[in-house]
């Protein structure tokens, strides 16, 4: 299933599914600078398994320095827990991180099948703290951070 979206943001999750994006040429590997990325996959992961629900091509960018090339990606990775890319500067990094993303650098091209096999383990057993931290903060998000008991009475 391939769909169709806006923004990762539409694509139905459970509260304890991650939605993973992949910088690839193909979906198959992790092979592009986030910058200059053609396109990203995403993974819908949970423990029990995981499909991939949405893709994004975008136009073959330079690495330049140009920020205006990253605002279409990152709007379009808003609802992402986890990115996946070869590479990425330090702004896109943070521009990420404002939005809730979680980037992660790796090297030498893995294999998007053994990095989706990788976090079904870690959500299945005991995730290492980085990946503890992200299902903390979506726990949090998902709670609505605030509450407010229909009993009680509210007063200024």
């Amino acid at each position: 299933m391939n769909e169709q979206v806006q923004c990762v943001a539409e694509i139905a999750a459970e509260p304890n599914d991650l939605l993973v994006a992949f910088a690839s040429s193909d979906g198959d590997m992790v092979d592009e600078h986030f910058g200059s990325a053609a396109a990203f996959y995403v993974h819908r992961v949970r423990a029990a398994g995981s499909e991939a629900v949405a893709s994004q091509r975008f136009g073959q960018e330079k690495r330049d320095g140009n920020e205006d090339k990253l605002k279409p990606k990152l709007a379009w990775l808003v609802g992402c827990d986890i990115v996946y890319c070869g590479s990425i500067g330090g702004s896109a990094s943070r521009q990420l991180i404002a939005l809730d993303i979680s980037p992660v650098q790796v090297a030498e091209g893995p294999d998007v099948a053994d990095l989706v096999e990788e976090l079904q383990s870690q959500l299945a057993g005991t995730p290492e703290r980085w990946l503890e931290n992200i299902l903390k903060r979506k726990a949090k998000r998902g709670s609505g951070g605030f509450t407010v008991d229909a009993e009680e009475e509210w007063a200024e």
